[in-house]
């Protein structure tokens, strides 16, 4: 592990982490967090929300010092990540930045070097700052997960990532995968909203930033690789009739993703009181005219 005094500038980083059943996923992701320059064992913050398969055992096994949580598994992506922010805080230790990560991404090496750096080019060390990194399908070019601008202020909800441009290039909110938050903007902004329970969260702190006038960038080069959630058997599966996507999509309309889907409409999409009903109607409306989910799908250069 590399020791911080051989830093220019060290940064302290309590990295923060939740996992659920994959332990083979998690472990491969700390390996490839274990010899980041700023990176300390002691400073991991993971909470197992009731993993069955001994994630938690293996975390401690590889990274005897980490901060293992233990979840009741209700928590969720969201519900754990607030876990683990809030032991982060409650350890009494000094940190300069907390970083998101999530257990499914490879690291490239070089990548928290690399958000400081960005992040210290954007903002001085210990003023409020966050910086995302982008990240690309295992074996492919293609960008999964990021950072997003709104490309149209009069839908905004629609959003396209950003591909790195060589520098920090500001954006409009980020996805939650690798995201390095300073202590200035969690002091400002606190931790994740509570009222989600397992996605937008992320997208929610990047616009509520954007709001309150924190500078938020993509940082300037790829951070290494996140494999984008499957769509077989769900609503977007295109090989599946549309009579059985239109009954998995009523399926999945009672589920925690959607429940978060209408509390995240609700407070970003605008004051026009048709937005929720629109929202609710084009999952079904764009599976019976077969036009593709483009949410945050477009990659572009800004």
């Amino acid at each position: 592990m590399p020791e911080d005094d051989t830093l220019e500038n060290p940064a302290r980083i309590a990295v923060l982490m939740t996992c659920f059943n994959r332990r083979e996923l998690t472990i491969g992701c700390l390996e490839t967090l274990r010899d980041q320059a700023h990176f300390r064992g002691e400073d991991l913050f993971l909470v197992d929300d009731g993993s069955r398969d001994g994630t938690g055992e293996a975390v401690l096994a590889a990274m005897p010092g980490a901060n293992v949580i233990r979840g009741d598994g209700s928590l969720f992506w969201n519900g754990g990540m607030r876990l683990a922010w809030d032991s982060a805080k409650a350890s009494g230790r000094e940190f300069d930045f907390y970083l998101w990560l999530n257990d499914d991404v490879r690291l490239a090496p070089g990548t928290l070097a690399m958000l400081v750096e960005d992040a210290d080019a954007v903002a001085p060390r210990g003023t409020p700052v966050i910086v995302a990194a982008a990240l690309t399908e295992p074996g492919k070019d293609t960008i999964t997960y990021g950072a997003h601008v709104r490309p149209d202020a009069r839908k905004p909800l629609r959003l396209s990532m950003v591909a790195p441009q060589g520098r920090p290039t500001p954006v409009d909110t980020v996805s939650g995968n690798v995201v390095l938050i300073s202590a200035a903007a969690e002091a400002k902004l606190g931790n994740m909203h509570a009222g989600f329970e397992h996605i937008y969260g992320d997208l929610d702190y990047g616009f509520r930033a954007r709001a309150a006038g924190i500078p938020m960038a993509l940082a300037s080069r790829l951070g290494g690789t996140c494999g984008a959630n499957p769509l077989d058997g769900s609503s977007l599966d295109t090989s599946m009739s549309k009579l059985d996507r239109l009954r998995q999509r009523w399926a999945e309309d009672k589920k925690v993703h959607a429940r978060d889907w209408r509390r995240f409409v609700a407070l970003h999409g605008g004051k026009n009181p048709l937005t929720a009903l629109a929202h609710r109607a084009s999952p079904y409306l764009r599976i019976l005219m077969e036009k593709p989910n483009r949410h945050a799908s477009d990659v572009i250069e800004v």
